[in-house]
């Protein structure tokens, strides 16, 4: 295996003459490797990437084209909504806290602007992805079989490493279908296995958002990319699979019918405030998006501003409004409600844009330039999927490094396609 992978990634990797091109190939790499494994490993290489991006600033570059700004102008409204929110409702200590996360996509743009400049970046990711769902794999069993913990958790939770997992499950099987005229059956074979790993160890975490991102995305991708010959086959797949994650791994049944069990005892219930459904995983979180809905009614323009959700709810739970329950948590474990009640409409806004800008930009040219926009549509479904049950999407270093890499060096790729066809 490993003399297979050396012959699709070390050699072509000596054939670049430009040792900055070779060193942000080689911070590609490894950006999908050990994320779950080592600790800080995903934000010191997002970090690294920052810091060369910002030093080849001065370097010689095509122009920036129309969608380039404006996607460069997205995040800097991104960042200024956080400033604007923030103190429109009072400026304090969770606020420099949180200002490290949000300067990240601000941080992002030095990064698109090195990326654009050299062509071979989706491949360097998507390598190193290969190798990263042996990886998690190992990281999986770890867990299981060695720390007895019952559960993939990783360095982090199994609400990363589930979502990770699949998004490197994606990664490879594009990388495969980029390449399936190329390479030879022992790399196909070995880049399904590394697939097969993924989804096993996003199995093995018993994730949620990890289990709907598969689902979501694999539906999308059949449907939206395949010939209508094959659209029944690839549902038909999609559906095999997800199956045998459900009756095969003790984590995904369990969590399956806990979170269906969970919505109908909540829906089912007369008082939503008193109602021991509302203090269930789910429930919790169904009350959680009902409290957010008081929030932006009260808040519409500015939100209540990041990291002052807790603090918020407190008025409603004094007022009897909703379960006393929601009180305990920190934000609504949903990105969009997170930028609705923090932010406001305007946050709401600036997120959308920062997601379906680029999705509007690779379904207009999926016809001509179909091979980088289905890799760009792909990371954007997997991250609109995971943002339904989790805010960790836009509030945590990790997620939102993985966010906006994906989102920089897939997009680069696909408007240098369109940047040169212009010229």
């Amino acid at each position: 295996m490993l003399t297979i992978l050396a012959n699709y990634t070390y050699r072509p990797f000596l054939n670049y003459p430009d040792k900055l091109e070779r060193f942000v190939y080689l911070l590609l790499f490894l950006f999908p490797i050990a994320g779950m494994s080592v600790r800080h490993w995903i934000s010191s290489l997002f970090v690294l990437l920052v810091i060369t991006g910002l030093f080849a600033l001065g370097r010689k570059r095509a122009p920036l084209i129309q969608e380039e700004k404006i996607f460069i102008w997205i995040c800097v409204g991104y960042v200024a909504v956080f400033f604007i929110s923030s103190l429109v409702n009072g400026w304090g200590d969770p606020q420099y806290r949180y200002m490290g996360t949000e300067m990240r996509f601000l941080a992002v743009i030095p990064i698109f602007l090195l990326v654009r400049n050299f062509s071979d970046c989706t491949l360097w990711l998507l390598r190193g992805a290969i190798l990263g769902g042996f990886v998690l794999f190992g990281q999986a069993m770890y867990d299981y079989f060695i720390l007895k913990l019952g559960f993939a958790n990783g360095i982090y939770s199994k609400n990363i490493i589930g979502p990770l997992s699949v998004i490197t499950a994606f990664w490879c099987l594009y990388y495969s279908w980029i390449n399936r005229s190329k390479a030879n059956i022992y790399f196909h074979m070995m880049i399904i296995v590394s697939v097969v790993c993924a989804l096993i160890a996003a199995g093995m975490s018993g994730s949620r958002g990890g289990y709907v991102g598969f689902l979501v995305t694999a539906l999308f991708s059949v449907s939206f990319f395949s010939r209508p010959r094959w659209m029944l086959v690839g549902i038909a797949v999609t559906s095999f699979v997800a199956l045998l994650l459900y009756y095969n791994i003790g984590n995904v049944n369990h969590g399956v019918n806990k979170a269906y069990s969970e919505v109908v005892n909540y829906y089912n219930a007369e008082d939503h405030v008193t109602d021991a459904s509302s203090k269930t995983s789910v429930g919790v979180r169904l009350e959680m998006w009902r409290t957010s809905f008081m929030m932006f009614k009260d808040n519409i323009i500015a939100g209540v501003g990041p990291e002052n959700f807790q603090a918020s709810t407190k008025k409603y739970v004094d007022q009897n409004l909703v379960h006393r329950e929601v009180q305990r948590f920190e934000s609504p474990h949903n990105a969009f409600f997170e930028a609705l009640t923090a932010k406001g409409i305007i946050g709401l806004i600036i997120l959308l844009l920062l997601l379906y800008y680029p999705a509007y930009i690779y379904i207009r040219d999926y016809k001509t330039y179909k091979q980088t926009a289905v890799i760009g549509l792909i990371h954007i479904v997997l991250i609109s999927s995971f943002s339904l049950t989790d805010h960790s999407v836009i509030v945590k270093n990790n997620y939102v490094s993985i966010l906006l890499l994906g989102m920089a060096v897939f997009l680069s790729a696909h408007l240098r396609s369109i940047r040169n066809s212009r010229h």
